[in-house]
């Protein structure tokens, strides 16, 4: 372990909006790929362990169907085609929701199904009390999205926003009881990957966000806060239109201000660092797949002092460490990371 602290008092630390002994690190996704690259065939726990992450994430095991021709269908209904990616993308053709019907016959996962918890208990067995354990569900978004197919979701939202509205319901009253059950077991932050806008900016309008799914995004972080856990919030994209929102439904930290969605990490942290923690954000598009050690260097200090003064901060990748990322270069993100962000933060070596 790095410092004084262990990652589980950084992280919460950071969530308390105060100053750890050092700026935590830790990455919402980390390709599978890398991560047999940089062990030597190892697992998540042991890439964890050998970065010295702050954090361990850990979502709910869900089966999966092979159905072929890299085909798969999830417990929730949907088919999906795997690629080069680890994640798998919905194949909107095949949506099983496409209307009231379908709706009313159709039910989530079981949270209370054996084995759902399995990776979660065997990462707090390994890491609580060292590193933060993290409880990964999504939240009002992306499982709509992908159980009506993309462009019928986005329409639907305008045509038929009642039978979206009660999807949402369903959908979050599951991840709202998944994040309970992984309070009891031991969780202590709740994280959600639900991407709400592209670079140009949020995928519905504000005033859309703000009728159909604020609500019930108020009442996810709300029961999030009553079974004791912190929530931190993901979306790639230009997310300004949507953040005053976000914040004031009670959110305790946001990732990754995007760079390639124009966000800006100094605006981020003068408006409201004071209200959430602030993770991110070295460009993993480019940098960390096509530069140098030293341009990260340079990327990590350049973000330590525009966010780390005065706490609050974590500093990790603009979205993800996908397949892209070269393992020298986020070798040399994390070492720069350990180098500049110990507390009282040097100013004079961040220039």
């Amino acid at each position: 372990m790095h410092g004084a602290m262990c990652g589980q008092e950084r992280v919460l630390t950071v969530l308390s909006h105060g100053e750890p002994d050092a700026i935590p690190t830790f990455e919402w996704d980390i390709d599978p790929g890398l991560i047999a690259t940089m062990t030597g065939g190892g697992s998540y726990e042991d890439f964890v362990d050998a970065c010295d992450l702050d954090a361990v994430m850990c979502s709910p095991n869900y089966r999966e169907t092979h159905l072929g021709d890299s085909l798969v269908r999830d417990e929730w209904g949907v088919t999906r085609r795997r690629g080069h990616e680890d994640y798998p993308m919905a194949v909107d053709e095949l949506a099983p929701i496409k209307s009231w019907a379908d709706l009313e016959q159709w039910n989530p996962p079981d949270p209370c199904a054996p084995a759902r918890f399995d990776t979660l208990k065997r990462r707090i067995a390994r890491f609580k009390g060292h590193r933060s354990i993290f409880i990964r569900a999504r939240d009002v978004f992306s499982n709509p999205r992908d159980l009506m197919g993309y462009q019928q979701f986005l329409v639907a939202c305008i045509e038929q926003p009642d039978l979206v509205d009660a999807l949402i319901e369903k959908c979050v009253n599951q991840s709202i009881q998944v994040v309970q059950i992984a309070a009891d077991l031991g969780a202590e932050v709740a994280f959600s990957g639900d991407d709400i806008a592209d670079n140009r900016g949020s995928l519905v309008s504000p005033r859309l966000w703000e009728r159909l799914f604020l609500p019930h995004f108020r009442r996810w972080v709300a029961a999030i806060h009553g079974c004791g856990l912190y929530y931190w919030k993901h979306t790639d994209g230009n997310i300004m239109k949507l953040i005053d929102g976000l914040v004031d439904a009670g959110i305790d930290g946001i990732d990754p201000i995007d760079p390639l969605g124009n966000m800006d990490l100094a605006l981020i942290k003068q408006r409201y660092g004071a209200r959430v923690a602030i993770k991110g954000n070295v460009d993993c598009a480019n940098l960390l797949v096509s530069g140098t050690e030293a341009a990260v260097e340079a990327a990590v200090k350049a973000c330590i002092r525009t966010a780390g003064p005065g706490g609050g901060y974590a500093c990790s990748s603009s979205n993800s460490i996908h397949s892209g990322v070269r393992p020298d270069l986020y070798r040399a993100m994390l070492r720069a990371i350990r180098i500049y962000g110990v507390y009282p933060l040097d100013l004079n070596r961040l220039e």
